[in-house]
């Protein structure tokens, strides 16, 4: 038996999605706060490193394994859960216009990253052409405060809106579809879930 939140379960594919749930908000949080001590403190090269190498692990999460985690919802498991209830389908289809607003949020994260990158860009060529300007130059590699509060803005709301969209996806959904569902039936939507992992 398997606990994320207030669901107790052991069907394997809500105890996969609920595991990505509680994975997306240790990664949201590590993000938050390697941002805030980014801002607290721009000058200290350690937490500068820090920031940008969380800030594309987040990236990267968001370009794959959430992905992967909205296909499995929306390719494996709402389809299953159609049709079983009016309430049921209701809340099938707020899940999916919840998945187009988190997409929305992980485009603009995207956006401000990608910003940052071509800043990086023109660091590395400087430091390149100017080798003994490496100190002096160092710090164009860092975060403006803008720039990381701007990001740390938009992790903010993404993690807001993953938290409750996750929230309403285990209360609303997954709990009243191990009433509805049979264990041949969430057996075969495991299988499906691990061919997207693949």
């Amino acid at each position: 038996m398997v606990a994320f939140g207030s669901l107790e379960t052991d069907v394997e594919i809500l105890v996969s999605l609920m595991r990505e749930h509680a994975e997306t908000y240790e990664l949201m949080s590590r993000t938050r706060e390697v941002l805030e001590q980014a801002i607290a403190d721009p000058a200290d090269s350690d937490t500068q490193e820090r920031v940008l190498r969380t800030l594309w692990e987040l990236d990267s999460f968001v370009e794959e394994d959430l992905v992967i985690h909205i296909a499995k919802e929306e390719d494996v498991l709402f389809p299953a859960l159609r049709g079983f209830t009016g309430e049921i389908d209701q809340v099938v289809r707020e899940m999916v216009e919840q998945h187009d607003e988190v997409r929305r949020y992980q485009d603009a994260v995207e956006e401000a990253l990608h910003r940052l990158d071509a800043a990086h860009v023109e660091v590395d060529a400087s430091l390149e052409a100017v080798r003994d300007g490496i100190a002096a130059t160092a710090g164009a590699a860092r975060l403006e405060a803008n720039q990381a509060e701007d990001i740390l803005d938009r992790v903010k709301r993404l993690d807001w809106m993953l938290q409750g969209h996750f929230g309403d996806e285990e209360d609303d959904l997954f709990a009243p579809a191990l009433h509805l569902v049979n264990a041949a039936t969430w057996d075969q939507l495991a299988v499906k879930a691990r061919q997207l992992d693949a």
